[in-house]
């Protein structure tokens, strides 16, 4: 939900990492509006060189695309050439909204209404050409729905060859064993002249 595009964490399963770089992500930093088809060319630029069998970018917003100069449908387009499946959320309410805004350039607090135009339709058209589906989340337990739908079909059974090759070291071990032997005996007999 900004004019520009940023690859803040990179595919990870470092969950701690990732709160925290989501954490001090500050609202603004990326310029104002949202900017829906450049944020998607920024996941389908970082996405398309991975080996994954399976790639998809799950895009949340309210699809109110007001910034930027590419398209979302045109990055959805692009999404699906490169084999990454796009679904939407879409959350958030028509009408007017309350909000609660701090600048954090300025510290100044700001607070109204501002009035959203929750565009589902627009979101349809993106999962559409992206090859993926599109969730309206209205509540906690849709978006858990979401998750899990998406979850169940992104998900990739992977199948592992494991081979146990066994080397035989007793024979080295007993061979170096009776070289020290006589070793040792030679060293007593002759060199230091111990009697038996």
């Amino acid at each position: 939900m900004a004019g520009e595009a940023a690859v803040i964490v990179p595919p990870t399963v470092d969950h701690p990492l990732f709160v925290n770089r989501l954490n001090e992500i500050q609202i603004g930093s990326l310029g104002d509006g949202t900017a829906l088809g450049t944020g998607l060319c920024t996941a389908v630029y970082h996405l398309s060189s991975s080996s994954a069998p399976k790639k998809c970018i799950v895009l949340v917003t309210d699809g109110e695309n007001n910034a930027g100069a590419i398209h979302p449908e045109t990055a959805a387009e692009l999404a699906a050439r490169n084999n990454i499946t796009i679904y939407t959320l879409g959350i958030g309410t028509e009408g007017s909204v309350p909000i609660d805004y701090i600048d954090p350039k300025t510290g100044k607090n700001y607070s109204g209404y501002l009035n959203s135009t929750f565009d589902t339709a627009s979101l349809r058209q993106i999962s559409l050409a992206g090859g993926g589906r599109c969730f309206e989340v209205r509540s906690l337990t849709d978006l858990s729905l979401a998750l899990s739908v998406i979850s169940r079909n992104e998900s990739t059974v992977q199948s592992y060859h494991s081979k146990t090759t066994g080397v035989e070291l007793y024979e080295n071990l007993l061979l170096a064993a009776c070289i020290c032997f006589i070793a040792s005996w030679v060293i007593k007999r002759l060199y230091l002249q111990e009697p038996v």
